[in-house]
């Protein structure tokens, strides 16, 4: 990429425009930003730990994949920016079409059935600890399902169905950069309560990474599962980050930046707030475990963002749950209108069945859609990032010639 950067775009010597680059961004941070951040963050914790010891040490594996990966989202974004195609019809370009298929139909799996399952275990989880902290009443599976997941899937049918989508995306992406501003100032008052914690959480961070199972297992595994969280939390090689930048409102090298500066952002927003939080409480809360569970651990990470801030950083971290939630939901259907072809009839049916079997396994069995996204996410960004590898070397060698 950068010996072929000065071949296929020119430097952007302009002044940065302050409204197209906060419209970049604010569409970029509403399609990354949710609780399937946090999610993914708490998961690649248990996963890395020993069965509910440590886990800390994930912080590592995941910085260690985000400056691997991090010149890809600028790289998947100069080059269909200066190719002037997206995700799909790039992959078509420099692959074939069966590719381009199969990338088109794993992307919208992976976004209307993976991250919205994210989604639906984030306010579900939200809806039940209120229940069972201020109306003492306890969520079973089939009540969830009837009483939580029914009723949002109920309200996004009626709004899809409706033509009114854009509207709702539209006014809750306006909110993102607020949301994102309120949480970082609820963060900064975690820190300031919880300054001994400081020198601790680094100390574990460096004592879990370097005895991270054995070295011979340790190190591939460190770095898948760093990889998978990086791909999920910054969507990078996957085309979103490409998408987000489809309206092109910048110069390529300039829309590179900003998705580039995006992905930073949901980084570090994602690890080292959810770790930092989560950590503390596991060790200073007794009802905090980091469990098998989805559920307990999204619980104990709000009960140690209560115990620490109280109503305060609760009620942004619930906004922050909910209203990235519904972004996520509503904002999927958005690739689904801009990678299939298909009649619009066709697209609402294929939507809103993928989030129906998602919101259902939500509640009956997370464990296959944390899988599934496992999975989906290695076949998109490995076909896009076969197609980014051909684009180069077709270039280099023009720059060769």
């Amino acid at each position: 990429m950068i010996q072929i950067r000065d071949y296929i775009s020119p430097v952007d010597d302009s002044k940065w425009n302050l409204v197209t680059i906060k419209e970049a961004l604010s569409i970029s941070l509403a399609s990354k930003m949710g609780t399937g951040a946090i999610i993914g963050v708490l998961a690649a914790m248990w996963l890395s730990s020993d069965t509910g010891v440590g886990g800390e040490g994930v912080v590592l594996w995941i910085f260690i994949g985000m400056f691997v990966m991090l010149p890809i989202t600028y790289s998947e974004v100069l080059f269909t920016q200066v190719s002037k195609l997206t995700p799909r019809y790039f992959i078509k370009k420099q692959l074939n079409n069966r590719f381009a298929q199969i990338y088109a139909i794993g992307l919208v799996t992976l976004y209307a059935f993976g991250f919205v399952g994210f989604q639906f275990t984030g306010v579900q989880t939200v809806v039940r600890l209120f229940s069972e902290q201020h109306l003492a009443y306890t969520f079973t599976e089939t009540s969830a399902l009837i009483g939580i997941v029914l009723p949002i899937l109920l309200g996004v049918t009626i709004v899809i169905l409706t033509k009114s989508h854009a509207i709702f995306i539209n006014t809750l992406s306006s909110m993102i950069f607020s949301l994102v501003i309120a949480y970082l100032l609820f963060f900064i008052i975690f820190l300031i309560n919880t300054p001994d914690y400081w020198l601790e959480y680094g100390q574990r961070i460096v004592t879990d990474f370097l005895q991270f199972r054995s070295a011979g297992v340790g190190l591939p595994l460190g770095l898948i599962i760093g990889f998978q969280r990086i791909i999920q939390v910054g969507e990078t090689s996957l085309g979103t980050s490409s998408l987000s930048s489809s309206a092109r409102l910048n110069s390529p090298r300039r829309e590179a930046e900003v998705q580039t500066f995006a992905t930073i952002i949901c980084i570090f927003v994602a690890v080292i707030v959810s770790s930092y939080v989560f950590s503390y409480g596991h060790y200073h809360i007794a009802d905090v475990a980091l469990s098998e569970s989805g559920f307990d651990r999204i619980k104990g990470f709000i009960l140690t963002v209560y115990s620490v801030t109280g109503y305060f950083g609760l009620s942004i971290v619930l906004a922050f749950f909910i209203i990235s939630g519904f972004t996520t939901i509503l904002g999927s259907f958005h690739y689904i209108n801009t990678t299939l072809k298909l009649t619009l009839n066709k697209r609402i049916a294929i939507y809103l069945l993928l989030i129906s079997v998602s919101g259902c396994l939500s509640v009956a069995n997370f464990d296959v859609i944390f899988d599934a996204t496992n999975l989906l996410m290695f076949i998109v960004g490995g076909i896009n990032l076969i197609a980014m590898a051909r684009f180069v070397s077709q270039k280099i060698q023009h720059v060769t010639l």
